[in-house]
């Protein structure tokens, strides 16, 4: 990011286009929410899925698209950082947490400590992004629509930055085995989840859209992949 871009450096590597740059509400957490999504057993009993899951899917959008990739809702990129420190193309990786930003820096920085000169991190909320229309190639966000009551305005505002012709990579848990819907339904009460959907729930927030979508599911993980006609 340049001198002239509307982003100021707050920690070395990490930017931000918020006035308020710290209070996600998950700041204190990052570091425990980072190393359970990371293990095997946590993926295999909530959601039926592995990591290969999640990085194959992942893959598709980070290293076999070219142009300009968002990353919306990024995290400490558990799952993902071997991939972004793999590609070429530019990439923006967003998230509301300083914190998750600083784990994302340090997976990004384990070779030689520096980030890759194509990678940026941008502190940034998720519902206003400080883009223009039709701004990238790519745009991603792997985890986090099951996160938020309102769904369909993250969905819209995440299209709303994608090129026509463009593509987009999302995945989301959903509520297809019990218990993922009673682990939902639990972390909601304490205001961790957003209102639990299903499948076809979470797919329906991609239809009558100029888009055309395919969409798979593993356990309770739907990966759904879309390109942007217009």
């Amino acid at each position: 990011m340049s001198q002239t871009d509307p982003f100021r450096q707050i920690s070395r590597g990490i930017y931000t286009c918020l006035e308020q740059t710290t209070g996600a509400s998950y700041d204190f957490k990052a570091g425990y929410y980072e190393r359970l999504v990371s293990t095997h057993w946590f993926n295999r009993l909530f959601w039926d899925t592995s990591r290969n899951d999640y990085q194959e899917f992942a893959a598709k959008g980070i290293l076999r698209t070219a142009g300009t990739v968002l990353d919306i809702g990024c995290g400490g990129l558990a799952q993902t950082s071997q991939l972004y420190r793999a590609t070429g193309n530019d990439c923006i990786l967003l998230d509301r947490s300083v914190e998750m930003l600083k784990i994302a820096r340090a997976r990004l920085s384990a070779d030689n400590g520096r980030l890759p000169s194509n990678i940026q991190l941008l502190q940034g909320d998720a519902f206003q992004l400080p883009f223009p229309d039709h701004t990238f190639d790519t745009v991603c966000s792997f985890g986090t629509i099951h996160l938020f009551d309102n769904k369909r305005a993250f969905v819209d505002e995440a299209l709303r930055v994608l090129k026509p012709g463009g593509r987009c990579y999302f995945y989301s848990m959903t509520s297809e085995r019990k218990i993922s819907r009673i682990f939902m339904s639990s972390l909601r009460l304490v205001h961790e989840f957003g209102e639990v959907y299903s499948a076809a729930q979470t797919l329906s927030l991609f239809h009558q859209r100029p888009l055309l979508v395919s969409s798979h599911l593993i356990g309770s993980t739907l990966f759904m992949e879309g390109l942007k006609t217009k």
